[in-house]
């Protein structure tokens, strides 16, 4: 294995093949394997047996021309690229006409393609050995399946339209792994109990009045993996449950256990449950375990025997008639535990820990204990015995249980992670704890901060909604006691203070944090002002954001903050002082609108020599000029909202190395911006380049043709008043261009000469016209490149399609026609025969004509292998 595969450096998990082995492999599969590529054509596709291809979102017929002579094909087999996969479409023609002659396919996967039904041709495919159809939007697997005796694979997982199975599945008597989670199944087929091979089974879907009782599980005792059982309430006679057999199933690693969730309040039959739940006890080997809105008012006994000492996980959930939590501290090699939504639990003590006469420390394997939602939880009693109930307990979080009082455990030694959040009268310090590194703190008032200021280990620690966080219990957290808990915080890197409305300032030894890296200040309208002294030396981000009154930052920050590269300010509305600092890499200040920019003479200290990215919003209402040129070595810069911009500067003489490092330029939402820099804009390196909504600007930088050689991407969005291109034209390396709502542009079209811009791929046009400015048709001769592979029209007010415009765009894959009403009909000779994709959207007399085999235009477009019509594909 170690010489065909190399580990993956970003994923552990995942494994790369060598070039040359790769080429190696490519070279002995020969003509047996083919990895179908656009422009690949197999010589002798009789002779392949098994292929793959990178899906794609739409994929046509043509792609799939081999299969209609590639007989002897075994394996089908479409491959992502990433994990992320969108909705992908599959032409009907390789499901109705190409596979069904494929008679000796072993293995079959249509994952991720947004098909609605499986023909009932599959059948046919006797040798079928493998079949996966996951994540598609099929709804009812055709009868057909259950003659394919031969097939071991069925995936149907995440298809979650699909709520039914074929009522003869029993006959699928060689079918081992059945995969069929994430879907709305209401019950499981009859004589699932034939299935005695089945070793996966995700879920068995327990029917209300139909379809295989629990017991059929009975003999199935090859399961392993993980099994999920699921709408237990439909279980009437508890009998049933035992019949199941779940105790004999020693392949098991996962069981879930789960019922409806009963959140109406409708009555259950209460001791049945519990006497269901009693019978379905796993074999001892069982690792995982969840039991999941449970209406017993009782655990069994076997919840918590020691004799499970394989169990590692258990979440208990949504179990609301529970007043105790079951004895679980002597499960030996538990390590994660979570309890959640137990309504009814008040008190959690001996009980919880187990059986007292036990030698063995409780909970002495646990490293995750979770307590979430408990609305009647007042007291949690600590167990009374020598050493630590948790010796291993590395996170601890409690959550959202707003009447618990006391305690928490005092001896928590190997504790690095303690949350505790939404607990308003929990009172109680924080565990001095030496390992500890990351403390979360929300909605918790009465927890005690300053107990915070002992854990000398921690690296994080973030506390939000404190509105007391100024105070004790018995009295006011005075200055220098604060002063003197910070020097302990060694080894804080993180400091988050969020929705404390009572925090006035910060201490003025703030600085003596020194490793800190990362403070951030949210939602604290009472703090005023930032220690003078300065900000710790070490940090690299700050945040700072909803303090309302806060007017200035600290003058030290100038010259003591060498490695900070990182400043957030938002919704600070009373800030005056621009911060000045020379390590800054990214800056963004949005909603600051009394923020003043400083003055050129005072940028001449070069005080943002390092800035790469530059966001402004909403801020700076005194700024009229942005002086672009002291920002050299700038790479993102994004203006948004700033009413009163109305240009940006460039010194004169400034050389175009000056400004070689700005790659992208958004100008958006600034209603009187009228002009960009005198002699252009010396941007060699700039990619995109958009400005939005700017209303008063009347024309482009000069000399676009010559300054942004390297531009690709280009929006013009809402400048009425731009009238045309700059003399030259448009950048030589532009492949996107966009130009909506530009009225006044639009209508000198004819003097673009995009058709002397052979790099241009994609062109998107939107319009905005009155009646009167009606369009003859669109787009013109000549307009555009024959280059072109994508055309988007929106909302144009246009007669029909211009016949010689689109014949010339012989590379045109892609055409978009939105919001154009008045269009009936596609030109006499029909679109370029190289379109692939076709969408038509709000189109009514377009539309009509273009029902599929019925319309009169539908003739026109009949050899496009994807077409969309509001909203509604058509892969053909």
């Amino acid at each position: 294995m170690r010489s065909f595969f190399q580990q993956s450096g970003r994923d552990k998990s995942l494994y790369l093949m060598h070039e040359l082995m790769h080429e190696l492999s490519q070279f002995v599969s020969g003509e047996f394997c083919l990895r179908m590529e656009a422009g690949k054509h197999q010589k002798n596709p009789e002779k392949v047996r098994h292929s793959s291809y990178l899906r794609e979102t739409y994929d046509g017929s043509e792609k799939f021309d081999f299969l209609r002579e590639a007989y002897n094909l075994r394996t089908f087999l479409p491959l992502n690229m990433s994990f992320e996969v969108e909705a992908c479409y599959l032409t009907h023609k390789v499901l109705v006409h190409m596979l069904p002659t494929l008679k000796c396919l072993r293995v079959l996967s249509l994952s991720h393609y947004q098909i609605t039904d499986l023909p009932d041709s599959i059948g046919n495919l006797r040798h079928l050995r493998y079949l996966d159809i996951s994540y598609t939007a099929i709804k009812k697997i055709s009868e057909s399946v259950s003659t394919l005796v031969n097939l071991q694979t069925l995936v149907l997982s995440h298809c979650y339209h699909m709520n039914e199975l074929p009522k003869n599945m029993g006959n699928l008597i060689n079918l081992r792994h059945l995969e069929n989670s994430g879907t709305s199944l209401k019950g499981m087929p009859m004589e699932m109990k034939k299935l005695k091979n089945l070793q996966t089974l995700s879920a068995f879907v327990v029917g209300k009045h139909y379809g295989s009782s629990i017991r059929e599980l009975r003999d199935l005792f090859c399961l392993g993996g993980t099994l999920s059982i699921l709408n237990l309430e439909n279980v009437v006679d508890a009998v049933d449950a035992r019949e199941a057999n779940v105790k004999d199933k020693k392949n098991l690693d996962e069981l879930v256990l789960k019922w409806k969730d009963n959140d109406n309040n409708i009555a259950v039959d209460s001791q049945n449950e519990a006497s269901v739940l009693e019978h379905l006890q796993p074999h001892k080997k069982l690792k995982k375990l969840t039991i999941d809105c449970y209406s017993g008012s009782n655990f069994p006994d076997w919840l918590g025997e020691p004799s499970f000492t394989n169990m590692v996980f258990l979440h208990l959930s949504k179990c609301k008639n529970c007043p105790y939590l079951p004895p679980l501290g002597q499960l030996p090699n538990l390590k994660s535990l979570s309890v959640v939504h137990f309504d009814a639990v008040k008190r959690v003590g001996a009980e919880f820990y187990g059986n007292d006469s036990s030698s063995a420390k409780p909970f002495g394997s646990l490293e995750t204990l979770m307590f979430e939602e408990m609305p009647e939880w007042e007291e949690w009693v600590p167990l009374r015995i020598q050493g630590e109930e948790f010796p291993c307990l590395q996170k601890l979080c409690i959550r959202k249980c707003p009447k618990l009082t006391r305690d928490l455990p005092c001896r928590l030694s190997s504790l690095r992670q303690l949350e505790i959040s939404e607990c308003r009268q929990l009172v109680v310090s924080l565990p001095t704890v030496p390992s500890i590194c990351e403390v979360k703190l929300h909605e918790c008032d009465n927890v005690v901060l300053e107990s915070a200021f002992h854990l000398t280990s921690v690296s994080s620690l973030s506390a939000s909604k404190i509105f007391n966080m100024t105070h004790l219990p018995g009295g006011q957290i005075t200055t220098s006691s604060i002063q003197v808990g910070l020097q302990h915080l060694r080894s804080l890197v993180e400091l988050h203070l969020c929705n404390c409305p009572r925090l006035k300032e910060l201490p003025p030894i703030l600085h003596m944090l020194t490793s800190l890296k990362r403070l951030e200040i949210r939602q604290c309208p009472s703090l005023y002002s930032l220690p003078e002294m300065g900000l710790p030396s070490m940090l690299e981000r700050l945040e700072i954001g909803g303090c309302d009154i806060l007017q200035s930052l600290p003058e030290g920050m100038t010259f003591n903050n060498a490695h900070l590269q990182e400043l957030y300010i938002r919704n600070c509305s009373s800030l005056r002082t621009f911060p000045r600092v020379g390590s800054l890499k990214t800056l963004s200040i949005s909603k600051c609108r009394k923020l003043e920019f400083p003055l050129p003479e005072e940028m001449a200290h070069n005080s943002y020599a390092s800035l790469e990215t530059f966001w402004m919003t909403n801020s700076c209402d005194s700024l009229r000029s942005f002086p672009l040129g002291f920002f050299t070595k700038l790479k993102y810069l994004n203006i948004w909202n700033c009413e009163n911009l109305e240009s940006l500067a460039i010194p004169e003489g400034l050389h175009h190395e000056d400004l070689t490092s700005l790659e992208t330029l958004h100008i958006c939402n600034c209603p009187n911006f009228v002009s960009f820099p005198q002699g252009g804009l010396p941007t060699p390196n700039l990619r995109f380049f958009r400005v939005f909504n700017c209303e008063k600007l009347k024309s482009l930088p000069h000399q676009l043709h010559t300054q942004l050689p390297s531009l690709e991407v280009m929006v013009l969005y809402k400048c009425p008043e731009v009238v045309s291109f700059p003399e030259g034209g448009l950048p030589p390396n532009l492949s996107f261009l966009e130009i909506s709502y530009c009225n006044k542009l639009i209508a000198c079209r004819t003097e673009w000469r995009l058709q002397r811009h052979p790099s241009l791929e994609t062109f998107t046009i939107r319009g905005g016209f009155k009646e009167e400015d009606r369009l003859e048709s669109f787009p013109e001769e000549g307009l555009l490149p024959s280059t072109l592979t994508s055309l988007r029209i929106c909302n144009l007010p246009m007669k029909s399609l211009g016949k010689e415009g689109l014949r010339r765009l012989t590379s045109l894959k892609s055409l978009e026609i939105y919001s154009c009403p008045d269009i009936k009909s596609f030109p006499q000779d029909g679109l370029p025969i190289c379109l692939s994709f076709l969408t038509i959207n709000h189109c009514r007399r377009l539309k009509k004509g273009c029902q599929r085999d019925k319309g009169k235009e539908w003739h026109k477009i009949a050899h496009i292998p994807c077409i969309e019509i509001d909203d509604e594909v058509i892969v053909l």
